[in-house]
């Protein structure tokens, strides 16, 4: 039984890494379309994990990179309390675009 548990504690960390990278792609996709890309970036974050993330937005007028970390608790019931927390990070550059709208 524990050995399930602790498999079903890895699934979880490895989807809500696949969610953050997809959260980070829309980010980064809200921030290269934007006048303002850092503030297009975090509000989408937010909108989408709820907050608990970092939002690094770096703009050189050309390309846009978003660099999100959210640290994922490990509270599976009995196993979560062996594993550490798992802090993940995602990034993605866009080429700028005219802004929209």
């Amino acid at each position: 039984m524990i050995l399930v548990l602790a498999v079903v504690q890895v699934a979880v960390v490895l989807t809500e890494r696949a969610r953050l990278e997809s959260v980070t792609w829309n980010a980064a996709r809200s921030a290269s379309v934007a006048s303002s890309p850092t503030i297009a970036a975090r509000e989408r974050v937010d909108e989408l994990l709820g907050g608990g993330a970092t939002v690094l937005v770096d703009d050189d007028g050309r390309y846009v990179t978003v660099r999100v970390r959210r640290t994922i608790p490990t509270d599976v019931p009995v196993v979560g309390r062996f594993f550490p927390d798992v802090t993940v990070d995602s990034e993605l550059t866009l080429l700028r675009e005219p802004p929209l709208g």
